[in-house]
């Protein structure tokens, strides 16, 4: 870990004096063993992918949300865990042949925390050899979807360097070893400070990647037989996104998708339940796309601002009041601008004892910063309102019609100073009139929905399995697919029941859960590996642990 960190040190020495663009995460070009003709999308060329919606399967073929305490023994030890990231893997017997041989045994698509996480978990964990995986990323460079923040916004969860103390380490940290906080000397990293830390572990730890590439199509070209086989292979369609564009075709036997989310707002559908007559009660629904409201296409994202200092305007209206809606508002006001935020329910308020569900700390410190007495221009905060159309005023500027939802019950601020401007009668409606184009805080539809809608099951309307991305896919106890067999899911995307995997510190447990399943799928014995990562607070197969509490647990 030492050398690690002596060069990493290094590394941010030279790009100590800005951001500036720089050469990107190591790329080898990958040499296709053979070329098929273009495929459309997943099987598909249209803008509205049909999702589809199946029952749960039973509990041996899906996960178990609640294991036995056997299951997930906790294998730690009460000693300092070697944290050298290079320490040799745990010796594995030869990797078998298969009838199709394949250009990579995995590939990952996206090269972000939890793409990287898992390449390094594969790699340097569990010995699968790096040329046998490949990370895909569409951007010029690792952590492309980091550098897209807008410059205020920062990581909500604190960074904070403990390892060697406890148990634990650097909540933002995507493997063992490292730590953005040592490294960028930041509690709250902004996106452009922990893409640096990406890809100094991307160049450090020489993983495969093959950025400025896009993966157009993904098919499962494996025999089909009945009863076992081994999954795959797939042919995964690659296209260059400048330059010539050049396209290829490369084989592996496993997928994972890490595409992340926020290059995918819900910024102008939402999805709706269709049934074919005679077919309410079979839990097989398809899905269609319908515009949030009227008007929202006039809304800008705020994942479309590059900074809300810079944004033309001194007056705007908020649609939204979770983390987003907050981290608009703070921003807005700490640069002098006024604003008003409209949510459909006041998450400021809410207490659910897991951070997925209810402000972060740190927002909420903001937020009361910004609402103080002596503090000028203050937001204003309205709820429970629900905007049901935004249309172009003939004097200028935007009209937003919104309705007011029943109050809520024993509405308390816990004495946090979080004054509600006004509230109206049920179902009675309101027109709010903002000068600048209303900014959308309304969260991401996500990667899976919007590109990847084939490789996944998604449960019914009536079942609850949301993410912090919507309506996760369903998902077998080791994330999994369980539409197509070889396709695993990593990042915010992961669902368990209730349990939402929405933080670094939370869906970084399971990257070692997918190598588990992957290495054991190519014969390696992955017991030893397994075993350090139960360690290191990096194997989470045991759910008992976050019945309780998910904010402390998971």
């Amino acid at each position: 870990m030492l050398a690690l960190r002596l060069w990493m040190t290094a590394f941010m020495a030279q790009r100590a004096s800005s951001f500036a663009p720089h050469p990107s995460a190591r790329v080898r070009n990958a040499a296709p063993a053979f070329k098929l003709p273009p495929l459309s999308l997943f099987g598909k060329k249209n803008d509205d992918p049909v999702v589809e919606f199946v029952e749960d399967p039973p509990p041996t073929e899906v996960y178990a949300s609640r294991m036995s305490a056997a299951d997930g023994a906790d294998l730690s030890s009460s000693g300092v865990v070697d944290t050298d990231l290079t320490t040799e893997p745990s010796p594995s017997p030869s990797r078998p042949s298969f009838a199709e041989e394949t250009d990579y045994d995995v590939i990952v698509v996206g090269g972000g925390c939890a793409g990287l996480g898992t390449a390094l978990m594969l790699t340097k964990t569990f010995g699968l050899d790096d040329s046998r995986v490949l990370v895909v990323e569409r951007g010029e460079k690792v952590g492309t979807s980091f550098r897209a923040w807008p410059e205020e916004m920062r990581f909500i969860s604190p960074s904070f360097n403990q390892q060697g103390w406890t148990q634990s380490f650097d909540l933002n940290s995507i493997c063992w070893g490292t730590s953005p906080a040592s490294l960028l000397r930041a509690e709250h990293p902004s996106g452009e400070e922990y893409a640096l830390y990406l890809e100094a572990i991307a160049e450090q730890s020489g993983l495969q990647v093959r950025a400025g590439t896009e993966v157009t199509d993904i098919e499962d070209a494996g025999e089909k037989k009945e009863g076992d086989r081994p999954p795959g292979p797939f042919r995964v369609n690659l296209k260059e996104t400048s330059g010539s564009q050049a396209e290829a075709t490369v084989s592996s036997r496993y997928i994972v998708w890490a595409a992340g989310e926020f290059q995918f707002p819900k910024d102008k559908r939402t999805m709706t339940y269709v049934y074919k007559e005679g077919e309410e009660n079979t839990g097989k629904p398809k899905v269609r796309f319908n515009d949030m409201f009227p008007g929202a296409e006039l809304c800008l994202h705020n994942s479309h601002v590059r900074s809300w200092a810079k944004l033309p305007g001194d007056d705007f209206l908020l649609i939204g009041g979770y983390e987003s809606g907050v981290d608009a508002a703070y921003n807005l006001a700490k640069a002098g601008k006024t604003c008003r935020m409209v949510a459909s329910t006041p998450t400021w308020c809410l207490q659910t004892g897991d951070p997925s569900s209810e402000l972060a700390p740190y927002t909420a410190a903001r937020l009361r910063e910004v609402l103080a007495p002596d503090f000028s221009p203050r937001p204003k905060l309205f709820a429970p309102l629900e905007v049901v159309a935004v249309v172009e005023a003939k004097e200028g500027g935007y009209d937003v019609a919104a309705r007011w939802k029943g109050a809520e019950p024993e509405f308390n601020d816990r004495g946090l100073g979080f004054k509600i401007e006004e509230a109206g009668n049920a179902d009675s409606l309101v027109t709010l009139r903002t000068p600048e184009p209303p900014i959308l805080c309304t969260g991401f539809e996500g990667s899976v929905v919007a590109q990847a809608a084939d490789l996944f099951h998604f449960p019914t309307p009536d079942q609850e399995k949301k993410s912090c991305v919507g309506n996760g896919p369903l998902l077998t106890r080791d994330d999994e697919s369980t539409r197509v067999p070889g396709v695993f899911l990593v990042g915010p995307s992961v669902t368990h029941g209730e349990l939402s995997f929405c933080f670094v510190y939370k869906f970084r447990q399971r990257f070692a859960v997918v190598a588990d399943a992957i290495c054991q799928g190519l014969g390696m014995d992955t017991r030893a590996a397994v075993e350090e990562c139960r360690r290191q607070d990096m194997y989470l197969d045991n759910f008992a642990t976050c019945e309780d509490g998910c904010g402390d647990m998971c």
